[in-house]
């Protein structure tokens, strides 16, 4: 048995739980309700394989990543992620130490070099990891993974929700745009998302007219902003009832970021934001076919 113990945010999560899938047969997940989760796992997904705690004879998989495996490998060269980079061994070797003298098994994370980090961190020595590669990812490895995705049950209501929208607004005119500003992450938001708001807007210039885009975001000022810019016909966003910006303070906002992330993998077209897991999830629910332009 492998239990998924990932506490990070939606993406994160439905990532390692994946993984946790591919890995083992016998696949749970512990899904902690934390600040920045209030929503359980049964109030998103009706799959039976969460458990309240984490058995003593379990494996766990903490990883925000996607699993990298030794049949994987072969097609997968040296220094292939073009997000972050490998760690020194020297480096890898104090990570071992550090989590030894914290009384933790060093193969606990036995697919990273460093739990709970991002980017360079959390990369494989030999850079042979995959997340946030998208169209780069082989076919082989994209062929290993999609059926996993697919085992993923929503909630009917939520389903629901899903497909009553999409029937009426997500056709192949429709670009998937999802723009996270790094609301918690000041040092993101000026690193990431300042640049980022001006390459956006040039792809968004350069398709055809008859393009519009659905927008995702962790800000409530995005969509208005674009709508303003390239028309209010052609920019449009679920309805919801609870505020994008504070989503993470209730299960119902949680909700209905899923239900975003569910439309969203209805585009054929994707504008995503570099580093972030909710639009890569997104294309992984979507079948991992989408065409992608991160920026």
């Amino acid at each position: 048995m492998i239990v998924s113990t990932e506490t990070g945010g939606l993406g994160n999560r439905i990532k390692s739980w994946v993984s946790a899938m591919r890995l083992a047969e016998d696949a749970r997940v512990h899904w902690k309700v934390t600040p920045n989760m209030p929503a359980t796992f049964e109030e998103l997904f009706t799959n039976q394989c969460h458990v309240d705690s984490i058995p003593t004879d379990a494996e766990t998989y903490s990883s925000w990543r996607l699993a990298v495996l030794p049949e994987d490998e072969p097609f997968i060269p040296e220094g292939f992620t073009t997000v972050g980079a490998g760690t020194h061994p020297f480096v890898r070797g104090i990570g071992k130490l550090w989590w030894s003298m914290k009384g933790k098994p060093s193969d606990r994370y036995r697919y990273m070099v460093f739990p709970k980090q991002h980017s360079r961190r959390s990369s494989r020595v030999d850079s042979r990891n995959i997340d946030q590669e998208y169209e780069r990812i082989p076919v082989p490895i994209r062929r290993a993974y999609a059926p996993f995705f697919e085992q993923i049950v929503v909630r009917p209501e939520i389903l629901q929700r899903v497909d009553d929208w999409a029937a009426t607004n997500i056709d192949d005119t429709v670009i998937g745009v999802q723009v996270r500003t790094w609301r918690d992450y000041q040092r993101r938001y000026r690193k990431y998302y300042i640049p980022a708001a001006k390459r956006l807007r040039r792809l968004m210039e350069n398709v055809d007219d008859n393009a519009r885009f659905f927008v995702v975001s962790d800000s409530d000022d995005i969509a208005p902003s674009l709508a303003t810019e390239f028309g209010e016909a052609r920019v449009i966003h679920f309805p919801r009832t609870t505020a994008r910006a504070d989503s993470w303070q209730s299960a119902d906002g949680i909700t209905e970021d899923l239900i975003d992330m569910l439309l969203l993998a209805r585009t054929q077209r994707l504008f995503a934001s570099y580093l972030s897991t909710f639009s890569e999830t997104a294309w992984w629910l979507g079948g991992a076919t989408a065409a992608v332009w991160a920026f």
